[in-house]
């Protein structure tokens, strides 16, 4: 089956070579589709650049398969940006309510992830798939192509573990731990997570980063309304 493939996929790139020459020659056969084809191509490079500029936001994709799994899509180059968002979302996940749904082979405990989202070639056999993949796809730790989510621990943006709070059960307290290009960057602990979007609760978060000291640690404090 993978020899098939394999010679399909070659007899498919020998058809788009072909194809590319004899277009390139037709274009070069006469100035003005020359320069039409130039004015066509310069368009479609600033479109791109005023798309890429304005029009990709951050966008937050949840699973439908793992409920506890999102895919962040255009991230922010800004990771304060980005940490923003992620503790919103955590906030408002909680809020929602606990959605039923599978569990991450690696995930023992009650957790929600965030991973940038990735996706491959389309046309590639020999290649990951990508976190895409989870989206609607289980993971495949038996099959031919493995897929699991551990495997792209570059992606991975952030983790939150929690737990009822140790004073009020009612409550959910837990540590999000925040990570660039697979190393980890600080952590932050969320207190008195509400799970009804009806009532409004203050809480009250703690950041610790590693690479401050005792003294430049701080507290900062997020008030949410359930929508």
């Amino acid at each position: 089956m993978e020899v098939i493939l394999i010679i399909c996929l070659l007899l498919l790139l020998v058809g788009i070579l072909f194809l590319v020459i004899r277009f390139s020659k037709w274009i070069l056969r006469s100035k003005m589709r020359l320069g039409v084809f130039l004015i066509l191509l310069g368009v479609g490079i600033v479109g791109q650049g005023i798309h890429h500029l304005f029009f990709k936001n951050m966008q937050f994709i949840q699973s439908e398969v793992y409920p506890d799994l999102y895919l962040i899509k255009y991230p922010d180059k800004d990771q304060k940006v980005v940490h923003q968002a992620i503790r919103e979302k955590v906030i408002k996940h909680l809020a929602n309510g606990f959605l039923q749904g599978k569990k991450l082979a690696y995930q023992r405990e009650d957790s929600i992830f965030f991973y940038t989202y990735y996706k491959t070639f389309p046309l590639s056999i020999f290649q990951d798939a990508g976190t895409e993949y989870f989206l609607e796809n289980e993971e495949d730790l038996g099959g031919l192509v493995t897929e699991e989510l551990g495997m792209y621990r570059q992606y991975k943006l952030a983790e939150f573990y929690y737990a009822p709070c140790k004073a009020d059960e009612t409550l959910y307290c837990g540590e999000i731990s925040y990570f660039n290009k697979g190393d980890f960057v600080k952590s932050e602990n969320l207190f008195n997570l509400v799970t009804s979007s009806n009532v409004a609760k203050e809480v009250n978060a703690k950041v610790v980063n590693p690479a401050l000291d005792d003294a430049t640690r701080r507290d900062v404090s997020i008030q949410y309304k359930g929508e």
